[in-house]
Protein backbone atom coordinates (compact mmCIF):
# COMPACT_ATOMS: atom_id res chain seq x y z
CA UNK A 1 0.00 0.00 0.00
CA UNK A 2 2.68 2.26 1.03
CA UNK A 3 4.55 1.34 -2.57
CA UNK A 4 1.29 2.23 -4.07
CA UNK A 5 0.98 5.86 -2.66
CA UNK A 6 4.12 6.86 -3.29
CA UNK A 7 3.71 6.12 -6.47
CA UNK A 8 0.53 8.25 -6.71
CA UNK A 9 2.18 11.11 -4.86
CA UNK A 10 5.52 10.88 -7.20
CA UNK A 11 3.12 10.77 -10.60
CA UNK A 12 1.15 13.88 -9.06
CA UNK A 13 4.40 15.72 -8.20
CA UNK A 14 5.85 14.67 -11.59
CA UNK A 15 2.76 16.28 -13.61
CA UNK A 16 3.17 19.93 -10.93
CA UNK A 17 6.34 20.16 -11.95
CA UNK A 18 5.79 19.56 -15.88
CA UNK A 19 3.06 22.00 -16.00
CA UNK A 20 5.45 24.80 -14.43
CA UNK A 21 7.85 23.93 -16.81
CA UNK A 22 5.91 25.31 -19.32
CA UNK A 23 4.19 28.36 -18.18
CA UNK A 24 3.14 29.88 -21.31
CA UNK A 25 1.62 26.71 -22.64
CA UNK A 26 0.05 25.83 -18.98
CA UNK A 27 -1.64 29.35 -18.67
CA UNK A 28 -3.08 29.62 -22.17
CA UNK A 29 -5.09 26.20 -21.08
CA UNK A 30 -5.52 27.15 -17.81
CA UNK A 31 -7.05 30.84 -18.94
CA UNK A 32 -9.44 28.88 -21.58
CA UNK A 33 -10.79 26.11 -19.29
CA UNK A 34 -11.68 28.50 -16.38
CA UNK A 35 -13.71 30.98 -18.67
CA UNK A 36 -15.42 27.65 -19.65
CA UNK A 37 -16.21 27.04 -16.17
CA UNK A 38 -16.46 30.53 -15.22
CA UNK A 39 -19.67 31.32 -17.74
CA UNK A 40 -21.82 28.83 -16.57
CA UNK A 41 -20.65 29.58 -12.74
CA UNK A 42 -21.76 33.10 -13.31
CA UNK A 43 -24.98 32.63 -14.62
CA UNK A 44 -25.75 29.85 -11.78
CA UNK A 45 -25.22 32.41 -9.35
CA UNK A 46 -27.64 35.51 -11.19
CA UNK A 47 -30.27 33.14 -11.33
CA UNK A 48 -30.10 31.52 -7.71
CA UNK A 49 -29.90 35.51 -6.09
CA UNK A 50 -33.07 36.56 -8.74
CA UNK A 51 -34.56 33.63 -7.94
CA UNK A 52 -34.24 34.03 -4.23
CA UNK A 53 -35.07 38.08 -4.26
CA UNK A 54 -37.70 37.35 -6.50
CA UNK A 55 -39.57 34.58 -3.84
CA UNK A 56 -40.45 37.58 -1.76
CA UNK A 57 -42.54 38.87 -4.28
CA UNK A 58 -45.92 38.11 -4.36
CA UNK A 59 -47.12 36.55 -7.85
CA UNK A 60 -50.62 36.12 -7.06
CA UNK A 61 -52.73 37.51 -9.85
CA UNK A 62 -54.21 40.44 -8.69
CA UNK A 63 -56.38 43.61 -10.43
CA UNK A 64 -56.31 46.89 -9.28
CA UNK A 65 -59.98 49.24 -10.17
CA UNK A 66 -59.04 52.19 -10.09
CA UNK A 67 -62.31 55.02 -10.30
CA UNK A 68 -62.87 58.05 -11.93
CA UNK A 69 -61.54 61.29 -9.69
CA UNK A 70 -65.08 62.17 -10.13
CA UNK A 71 -67.10 59.46 -8.68
CA UNK A 72 -69.51 59.57 -6.05
CA UNK A 73 -70.06 57.13 -2.99
CA UNK A 74 -72.69 55.70 -5.16
CA UNK A 75 -70.60 54.75 -7.79
CA UNK A 76 -68.31 53.01 -5.42
CA UNK A 77 -71.11 51.33 -4.12
CA UNK A 78 -72.27 49.77 -7.76
CA UNK A 79 -69.29 48.74 -8.63
CA UNK A 80 -68.61 46.88 -5.39
CA UNK A 81 -72.26 45.27 -5.81
CA UNK A 82 -70.67 44.01 -9.64
CA UNK A 83 -67.49 42.79 -7.95
CA UNK A 84 -69.24 40.92 -5.17
CA UNK A 85 -71.70 39.57 -7.80
CA UNK A 86 -68.92 38.38 -10.35
CA UNK A 87 -68.65 34.72 -11.27
CA UNK A 88 -64.79 34.94 -11.55
CA UNK A 89 -64.09 37.32 -8.53
CA UNK A 90 -62.57 35.48 -6.09
CA UNK A 91 -62.24 38.45 -3.46
CA UNK A 92 -62.31 42.25 -3.65
CA UNK A 93 -61.10 44.89 -1.13
CA UNK A 94 -61.88 48.70 -1.12
CA UNK A 95 -59.23 51.03 -0.79
CA UNK A 96 -60.27 54.17 0.49
CA UNK A 97 -58.47 57.12 -1.52
CA UNK A 98 -57.75 58.86 1.85
CA UNK A 99 -56.53 55.44 2.70
CA UNK A 100 -54.38 54.99 -0.09
CA UNK A 101 -52.74 58.76 0.86
CA UNK A 102 -51.87 57.77 4.38
CA UNK A 103 -50.62 54.69 2.77
CA UNK A 104 -48.33 56.56 0.17
CA UNK A 105 -47.37 59.41 2.88
CA UNK A 106 -46.10 56.31 5.33
CA UNK A 107 -44.26 54.48 2.97
CA UNK A 108 -42.35 57.91 1.16
CA UNK A 109 -41.47 59.43 4.58
CA UNK A 110 -43.19 62.70 3.85
CA UNK A 111 -46.07 64.16 5.46
CA UNK A 112 -48.82 66.25 4.21
CA UNK A 113 -48.31 65.81 0.66
CA UNK A 114 -52.34 66.78 -0.38
CA UNK A 115 -51.62 70.35 0.89
CA UNK A 116 -49.45 71.57 -2.26
CA UNK A 117 -52.38 70.37 -4.02
CA UNK A 118 -56.12 70.81 -4.72
CA UNK A 119 -57.58 68.06 -2.71
CA UNK A 120 -56.08 64.00 -2.63
CA UNK A 121 -54.59 63.46 -6.24
CA UNK A 122 -55.26 59.54 -5.58
CA UNK A 123 -58.58 57.76 -6.75
CA UNK A 124 -60.37 55.04 -4.96
CA UNK A 125 -59.50 51.87 -5.95
CA UNK A 126 -60.16 48.00 -5.10
CA UNK A 127 -57.96 45.01 -4.82
CA UNK A 128 -59.65 41.94 -6.81
CA UNK A 129 -57.98 38.80 -6.43
CA UNK A 130 -59.69 36.49 -9.60
CA UNK A 131 -61.22 33.30 -8.74
CA UNK A 132 -59.62 31.84 -11.57
CA UNK A 133 -55.63 31.23 -13.16
CA UNK A 134 -56.39 30.43 -16.42
CA UNK A 135 -54.91 33.61 -18.69
CA UNK A 136 -58.10 33.68 -21.11
CA UNK A 137 -60.59 34.24 -17.74
CA UNK A 138 -57.95 36.96 -16.25
CA UNK A 139 -58.10 38.72 -19.52
CA UNK A 140 -61.65 38.62 -20.11
CA UNK A 141 -62.14 39.74 -16.18
CA UNK A 142 -60.00 42.82 -16.93
CA UNK A 143 -62.02 43.92 -19.66
CA UNK A 144 -65.40 43.31 -18.23
CA UNK A 145 -64.45 45.31 -15.15
CA UNK A 146 -62.90 47.48 -17.32
CA UNK A 147 -66.26 48.54 -19.03
CA UNK A 148 -68.05 49.06 -15.29
CA UNK A 149 -69.40 52.37 -15.24
CA UNK A 150 -66.85 55.14 -13.34
CA UNK A 151 -64.05 52.66 -13.83
CA UNK A 152 -60.92 54.41 -15.16
CA UNK A 153 -58.59 51.79 -15.49
CA UNK A 154 -57.70 48.06 -14.43
CA UNK A 155 -54.08 46.97 -14.02
CA UNK A 156 -52.98 43.51 -14.01
CA UNK A 157 -50.23 43.67 -11.05
CA UNK A 158 -49.22 40.53 -10.98
CA UNK A 159 -48.08 40.11 -14.86
CA UNK A 160 -44.64 41.67 -14.24
CA UNK A 161 -43.66 39.16 -11.50
CA UNK A 162 -45.20 35.99 -13.76
CA UNK A 163 -42.95 37.38 -16.53
CA UNK A 164 -39.87 37.42 -13.58
CA UNK A 165 -40.35 34.07 -13.24
CA UNK A 166 -40.92 32.47 -16.53
CA UNK A 167 -37.53 34.75 -17.15
CA UNK A 168 -35.49 33.09 -13.70
CA UNK A 169 -37.15 29.25 -15.51
CA UNK A 170 -35.59 30.45 -18.98
CA UNK A 171 -32.15 31.40 -16.82
CA UNK A 172 -32.60 27.73 -15.47
CA UNK A 173 -32.76 25.69 -18.47
CA UNK A 174 -30.03 28.22 -19.89
CA UNK A 175 -27.65 27.23 -17.23
CA UNK A 176 -27.73 23.96 -17.44
CA UNK A 177 -27.56 23.81 -21.23
CA UNK A 178 -23.92 26.65 -21.15
CA UNK A 179 -22.90 24.55 -18.16
CA UNK A 180 -23.28 20.90 -20.21
CA UNK A 181 -21.70 22.61 -23.00
CA UNK A 182 -18.88 23.70 -21.74
CA UNK A 183 -18.29 20.61 -19.72
CA UNK A 184 -17.87 18.63 -22.99
CA UNK A 185 -15.34 21.66 -24.13
CA UNK A 186 -13.27 20.87 -20.77
CA UNK A 187 -13.47 17.22 -21.83
CA UNK A 188 -12.44 17.81 -25.32
CA UNK A 189 -9.46 20.60 -24.71
CA UNK A 190 -8.15 18.50 -22.25
CA UNK A 191 -8.42 15.14 -24.71
CA UNK A 192 -6.23 17.46 -26.58
CA UNK A 193 -3.69 18.88 -24.58
CA UNK A 194 -3.16 15.06 -23.37
CA UNK A 195 -2.71 14.04 -26.89
CA UNK A 196 -0.10 16.47 -28.03
CA UNK A 197 1.76 15.68 -24.71
CA UNK A 198 1.38 12.13 -25.60
CA UNK A 199 2.85 12.83 -29.14
CA UNK A 200 5.73 14.74 -27.92
CA UNK A 201 7.02 11.54 -25.53
CA UNK A 202 5.79 8.92 -27.96
CA UNK A 203 9.54 7.74 -28.35
CA UNK A 204 9.83 7.37 -24.35
CA UNK A 205 6.63 5.67 -23.99
CA UNK A 206 6.94 2.84 -26.50
CA UNK A 207 10.62 2.33 -24.98
CA UNK A 208 8.76 1.81 -21.45
CA UNK A 209 6.42 -0.53 -22.61
CA UNK A 210 9.44 -2.26 -24.33
CA UNK A 211 11.09 -2.81 -21.05
CA UNK A 212 7.45 -4.14 -19.30
CA UNK A 213 5.93 -0.57 -17.81
CA UNK A 214 2.26 -1.73 -17.76
CA UNK A 215 -0.85 0.90 -18.56
CA UNK A 216 -1.67 2.25 -15.13
CA UNK A 217 2.24 3.18 -15.18
CA UNK A 218 2.51 5.04 -18.10
CA UNK A 219 -0.90 6.57 -17.89
CA UNK A 220 -0.74 8.00 -14.53
CA UNK A 221 1.36 10.99 -15.04
CA UNK A 222 -0.88 12.31 -17.79
CA UNK A 223 -4.20 11.72 -15.60
CA UNK A 224 -2.69 13.65 -13.04
CA UNK A 225 -1.27 16.46 -15.29
CA UNK A 226 -5.26 16.71 -16.16
CA UNK A 227 -6.43 16.24 -12.70
CA UNK A 228 -3.90 19.79 -12.06
CA UNK A 229 -5.54 21.69 -14.71
CA UNK A 230 -9.17 21.17 -13.41
CA UNK A 231 -8.57 21.95 -10.06
CA UNK A 232 -6.24 24.87 -10.67
CA UNK A 233 -9.00 25.33 -13.64
CA UNK A 234 -11.82 25.93 -11.07
CA UNK A 235 -10.15 28.05 -9.00
CA UNK A 236 -9.11 30.25 -11.49
CA UNK A 237 -12.98 29.67 -12.76
CA UNK A 238 -14.38 30.76 -8.57
CA UNK A 239 -12.12 34.30 -8.73
CA UNK A 240 -13.60 35.14 -12.46
CA UNK A 241 -17.59 34.73 -10.99
CA UNK A 242 -16.43 36.58 -7.65
CA UNK A 243 -15.30 39.17 -9.95
CA UNK A 244 -18.07 38.96 -12.51
CA UNK A 245 -20.68 38.77 -9.86
CA UNK A 246 -19.24 41.92 -7.30
CA UNK A 247 -19.17 44.03 -10.94
CA UNK A 248 -22.61 43.10 -11.46
CA UNK A 249 -24.50 43.47 -7.96
CA UNK A 250 -24.27 47.51 -7.93
CA UNK A 251 -26.22 47.33 -11.11
CA UNK A 252 -28.72 44.61 -9.61
CA UNK A 253 -28.91 46.52 -6.29
CA UNK A 254 -30.09 49.86 -8.25
CA UNK A 255 -32.83 47.71 -9.89
CA UNK A 256 -33.81 46.20 -6.77
CA UNK A 257 -34.38 49.28 -4.84
CA UNK A 258 -36.98 50.54 -7.72
CA UNK A 259 -39.05 47.99 -5.78
CA UNK A 260 -37.96 48.97 -2.40
CA UNK A 261 -36.12 45.71 -2.04
CA UNK A 262 -32.04 44.57 -1.82
CA UNK A 263 -30.85 42.41 -4.26
CA UNK A 264 -27.19 41.16 -3.44
CA UNK A 265 -25.57 37.98 -5.86
CA UNK A 266 -23.93 35.82 -3.58
CA UNK A 267 -20.25 33.84 -4.22
CA UNK A 268 -20.19 30.43 -4.43
CA UNK A 269 -20.70 28.50 -0.67
CA UNK A 270 -17.66 25.77 -0.25
CA UNK A 271 -19.71 23.20 -0.75
CA UNK A 272 -20.36 24.58 -4.48
CA UNK A 273 -16.91 25.18 -4.63
CA UNK A 274 -16.06 21.65 -4.16
CA UNK A 275 -18.76 20.32 -6.03
CA UNK A 276 -17.51 22.80 -9.15
CA UNK A 277 -13.70 21.57 -8.60
CA UNK A 278 -14.64 18.02 -8.00
CA UNK A 279 -16.64 17.99 -11.03
CA UNK A 280 -13.68 19.83 -13.61
CA UNK A 281 -11.12 17.26 -12.13
CA UNK A 282 -13.43 14.48 -12.96
CA UNK A 283 -13.95 16.09 -16.68
CA UNK A 284 -10.43 16.70 -17.05
CA UNK A 285 -9.21 13.46 -15.85
CA UNK A 286 -11.88 12.04 -18.24
CA UNK A 287 -10.35 13.69 -20.98
CA UNK A 288 -7.20 12.36 -20.62
CA UNK A 289 -8.16 8.85 -20.05
CA UNK A 290 -9.75 8.77 -23.37
CA UNK A 291 -6.35 10.24 -24.61
CA UNK A 292 -4.22 7.89 -23.18
CA UNK A 293 -6.60 4.86 -23.68
CA UNK A 294 -6.41 5.38 -27.61
CA UNK A 295 -2.87 5.70 -27.89
CA UNK A 296 -2.12 2.70 -25.58
CA UNK A 297 -4.37 0.74 -27.84
CA UNK A 298 -2.62 2.01 -30.75
CA UNK A 299 0.74 1.51 -29.60
CA UNK A 300 -0.33 -2.34 -28.86
CA UNK A 301 -1.29 -2.93 -31.80
CA UNK A 302 1.80 -1.97 -33.34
Amino acid sequence: MKHYLFLHAQSALLALKRTARAPVASLLNLAMLSLALSLPVALYLVVQGVQQWSGKIDVTPELTVFMEMASEPADVAAVASSLKQHPRVGQSTFVDKQQALAELETRSGVTGMAEGLDGNPLPDAFVVKPATLDAAELDRLQKEIAGLPMVAEVQFDAAWAQKLASLISLGGKLTLLLGSAFALALVLVTHNTIRMQILARRDEIEISKLIGATDNFIRRPFLYHALWQGVLAALAAWGLSSWLIAAANPVLADFARLYNEQLALRGLTLGELAALTGLSALLAVSGARLATDHHLRQVRAH
